[in-house]
């Protein structure tokens, strides 16, 4: 099996028992709540037919180049919103992508902790409800972190409407962020507009008007790679 450095590695042959790299990037990776599977390197392209996906390239030309220089994306604290109406076509695939880069650029020289984290807004919430009774190793986790990463993804927000409580919870630990200076990844289905309904004005204010906007039209990829058995 192909370790998951594979494609950002220039070693190809390499059968040591220790590997360096993969040592601290596992160790970014576990700090990150990424599963194992999220790991591995995400080819992304512009597949299938429809003119939906053709309406992407500028989107995905865009998303590539924040790739490519996400160290000065996370230095200057820029954020981004990144929404679809269709699910499937990319949304939380280009995040870890982002995440992804993110580890390959700093491995050498970060330290063995918390640069980077992806939060699924609903497990997440779910969660925090479920700490009120018992102890959340989970929960205590992301607190314990959550202004250290460098870079925090969240994952499928608004995907429902949030409780008063919820939204300003979100919204405590999203402006501190802001106010430090820490780059947030927001994917969802919901254009800016919607997303008020779902957030209230404060929040979905935070989360939009201080990000860069991109919307993705593309059909659903997981039916596309469900067909040719990658998945």
């Amino acid at each position: 099996m192909k370790c998951y450095l594979y494609n950002n590695c220039s070693h190809k042959d390499c059968d040591k028992e220790f590997c360096l790299r993969k040592f601290k990037t596992d160790v970014l990776y576990d700090y990150s709540l990424l599963t194992e599977r999220q790991k591995n390197h995400i080819e992304l392209t512009l597949i299938g037919d429809s003119p939906l996906d053709r309406k992407d390239l500028d989107a995905y030309k865009r998303l590539a180049s924040i790739s490519d220089n996400i160290l000065d994306f996370i230095n200057d604290g820029r954020s981004l919103y990144l929404y679809s109406k269709i699910s499937g076509n990319g949304k939380t695939s280009w995040s870890i992508r982002l995440i992804q880069s993110f580890f390959n650029k700093i491995w050498l020289k970060s330290d063995t902790k918390c640069r980077a984290m992806f939060i699924s807004v609903p497990k997440f919430l779910i969660e925090l409800k479920a700490s009120f009774d018992e102890p959340n190793e989970y929960i205590d986790f992301i607190k314990k972190n959550i202004l250290e990463a460098d870079l925090v993804v969240w994952d499928d927000i608004a995907a429902k409407p949030s409780t008063d409580f919820e939204a300003n919870y979100l919204l405590n630990l999203i402006d501190n962020r802001i106010s430090y200076g820490k780059s947030n990844i927001y994917t969802s289905n919901l254009t800016p507009k919607e997303a008020i309904v779902s957030l209230g004005s404060r929040l979905c204010s935070r989360i939009c008007n201080l990000s860069e906007n991109i919307e993705l039209f593309g059909t659903d990829k997981r039916n596309l790679a469900l067909a040719k058995g990658e998945e």
